[in-house]
């Protein structure tokens, strides 16, 4: 088992950091690079939306990961500042009225490459929970 994590700023310009983090982490687990590159979309999709949604564009707040990988499964945990949400509540971006929208897709990229296994929210902020089946 390995577990690793980064604080990061709410600052976009920081996802390049996380793409150095999670692409070491997930090399030295002997992950493929397929799986890599659907994970890294994943995170960024994760980073984005805590970022804009949790953490409100605020650059003086954190938005933090933990990975933990054990023998055939990764779990990544993202925390931002913000209250949360409610996955059931998130518009389905493939329904003919929200199709044309900019925006709308983070989750619906999420749930494609990982399962969402939990959301926890608290005074201090909201957590993220996913499992990969890493390949």
């Amino acid at each position: 088992m390995e577990q690793a994590d980064i604080v990061l700023s709410s600052n976009y310009s920081d996802y390049g950091k996380l793409e150095g983090f999670i692409t070491s982490f997930a090399q030295r687990q002997g992950y493929s690079t397929l799986f890599i590159e659907g994970f890294l979309l994943s995170i960024k999709e994760a980073f984005v939306n805590a970022i804009r949604h949790g953490n409100k564009n605020r650059r003086n707040l954190n938005v933090s990961f933990l990975l933990v990988a054990t023998e055939n499964i990764l779990l990544v945990s993202i925390r931002d500042c913000g209250k949360g949400f409610n996955l059931d509540e998130v518009p389905n971006p493939i329904n003919p009225c929200n199709i044309f929208k900019l925006s709308g897709r983070g989750i619906y990229i999420i749930r494609s490459i990982a399962e969402i296994i939990g959301i926890e929210h608290d005074l201090d902020g909201f957590t993220l929970m996913l499992r990969y089946i890493p390949y």
